[in-house]
Parts: C-alpha cells; structure tokens; sequence
C-alpha cells in the first residue's frame, strides 16, 4: 500500500486522459492516445476507474464489456508508485466492479515477458489458457488469460 495514504478510486473522467496518458507512455511501448483515453472515458460499454492518492491519479484499469464478458484493456500504475500495493487494489476494486455490474468473466492478453502482470493476474486466479504468437508487434507472444468471477 502507498505509505499511510489512502487510496480512493471513482470512474474516469474525460479530463483525466492527459494524465492516464503519461501513465500509458511509462507502462507500455504503443500507449493508447490522449483522444483515445478521453474515448474510453464515455464509452457506454466500458468500465475505466482511476485510483487516486488525494486528487492526484496514480494508476487505472480499462474493460470492455460485452453482456456478462468483460475484456481487460489495460490495468497500469504511475512508475514512481509502483510496488506499493497499488496493482492489486486496481484489481481488487475491478472484482468487485465486475460482479456488481453483472459480469461474471474475465479475459485479457499480456505479453509473455511481463512478468509483473503476469504474477498479478495469477494472484487473482487467473489462468492461461492460450497462447498467441507474435501478437505484439510481430515479435513477442502474448499469452491469453481467463478469469471465471
């Protein structure tokens, strides 16, 4: 957990993609744009929450839903906040989002050397159940993970 503070979540706000986006280009090698991340902020079939230590966002997570399937986008933390527990209340919160919203699967690709997520997403019982080969970029595999709520 981020050192005596607390962590509150509420959902994404158009406003916050400027600052989900500095997030995207620490976390990811193609990160999704600003105009994207305003995009996904009123989408009616997404779920997008930020967390946030007082005003200031230090991580989110993005689903698509489609009737009780969700889709995982991305689930990310600033880099100056990273090993503070921060991933694993982002999942948390996401669980409990999920069943309140009706859905009852998850699923998600991560590339293969992202052992960090990897890790985090087996902690909350997610199992692979494919693989896809050179999905990113060409080059890197990506595996596939299912998560039954």
């Amino acid at each position: 957990m981020a050192e005596n503070q607390a962590i509150t979540f509420r959902d994404m706000q158009p406003a916050d993609a400027p600052a989900l986006y500095k997030i995207e280009c620490e976390a990811f090698s193609k990160p999704w744009s600003v105009s994207s991340l305003t995009a996904l902020a009123c989408a009616p079939n997404a779920i997008a929450r930020v967390a946030l230590i007082g005003e200031d966002i230090v991580g989110y997570y993005s689903l698509y839903r489609s009737f009780e399937e969700g889709d995982i986008n991305n689930i990310a933390v600033r880099a100056d906040m990273r090993g503070r527990g921060i991933g694993t209340l982002l999942m948390q919160d996401m669980l409990s989002v999920c069943k309140q919203s009706g859905i009852d699967r998850l699923f998600l690709e991560v590339r293969a050397s992202n052992v960090a997520a990897i890790a985090l997403y087996e902690k909350f019982s997610f199992r692979q159940y494919s693989v896809r080969k050179k999905y990113y970029d060409g080059e890197e595999d990506a595996f596939q993970y299912a998560l039954l709520i």
